[in-house]
């Protein structure tokens, strides 16, 4: 080999696998809440987990199939138990969304929950997470551990190692970091506390009234993925006549990938200007989060500081 050469770039598996290191030692759970999965992605996950240096814990039933679940309510039900009972765990990790998350809620014994163990996922998981937190538990938007051996696109193959980063951050040091575009409304100074995630599904369990425990002020992070600009307005009509909105001092405005609005966001704050009174809440948009490879991690219930200034920039901080 000639030794001037240049280096071959790293394959994403690689950039994923470094971007993971901090972990390095940790023993998580892997659980399905939601959709199925396949056994050959369950194997190309713990693989990847072990090259980090993370000893992977599969549920005993995330290879069953139950139509497009991934098993019964009550499989799935005895998995979550399960992680959260388990010695010596640090994490608990979904490996997918889809559907089937909710069914889960009503059936959770949360005295078997430990409090300081997360629960990590997205899309789905939105409303798991949601009542994690509502009962004091903790739960972090971040990617799926399916979205670790995702094919990602040449030039979006950085941006996802630095959404794994954020994750490793907000694990190990509850560290929250995202710089959206204030555009409209109050500059909107102070802390407030993260919450939202997936529209549909906050849409889907507004009748559940989660929200977290105090009356701090809220900021409402959305995104969402596949959905047509009207389904977006009607969901996000629903979640705006919840007691929860009424907290709601920013809306910040992720990815909506593959939505009919992802090619004109203008589209998107135009609809939020309908449902929103933006003389009270303020609006950011380009926050990290959705289901793109740009999906940073935050830890539901935190208080982070937040500004908007005058130039348009923000910042949400830990």
């Amino acid at each position: 080999m000639n030794a001037d050469a240049p280096a071959s770039p790293p394959t994403a598996s690689h950039l994923v696998v470094q971007a993971l290191a901090g972990l390095g030692g940790w023993r998580i759970a892997l659980i399905a809440p939601a959709g199925a999965i396949s056994d050959a992605r369950i194997e190309a996950i713990t693989q990847l987990l072990k090259a980090a240096g993370i000893t992977a814990l599969p549920g005993r039933h995330i290879h069953e199939h139950h139509r497009y679940l991934a098993g019964t309510r009550q499989q799935r039900l005895v998995d979550l138990h399960e992680a959260f009972e388990a010695p010596d765990i640090d994490a608990v990790w979904c490996l997918r969304g889809g559907y089937g998350s909710a069914q889960l809620i009503d059936g959770i014994q949360w005295d078997r929950i430990q409090a300081d163990r997360p629960l990590i996922g997205h899309s789905d998981i939105t409303a798991l997470a949601c009542a994690f937190a509502a009962h004091h538990k903790t739960a972090v938007h971040a990617p799926v551990a399916a979205d670790l051996i995702r094919d990602w696109p040449d030039d979006r193959q950085t941006g996802f190692a630095a959404s794994v980063r954020s994750l490793v951050a907000v694990l190990g040091r509850g560290q929250t970091q995202q710089t959206p575009r204030h555009i409209a409304g109050p500059r909107c100074e102070g802390p407030l506390q993260l919450w939202g995630g997936n529209l549909t599904v906050l849409a889907s369990i507004a009748d559940l009234d989660l929200q977290p425990r105090g009356d701090q002020p809220l900021a409402l992070l959305l995104e969402d993925v596949g959905e047509a600009a009207f389904r977006l307005e009607r969901c996000l009509h629903q979640v705006t006549r919840t007691r929860l909105f009424e907290r709601v001092a920013a809306v910040v405005l992720g990815d909506f990938h593959n939505c009919a609005v992802g090619d004109d966001p203008a589209l998107m704050i135009d609809i939020i200007g309908d449902h929103v009174d933006l003389t009270r809440v303020a609006l950011f948009t380009n926050a990290a989060i959705g289901h793109g490879a740009d999906n940073h991690a935050w830890k539901y219930g935190q208080i982070v500081k937040v500004s908007g200034s005058a130039d348009g920039s923000g910042s949400f901080s830990s």
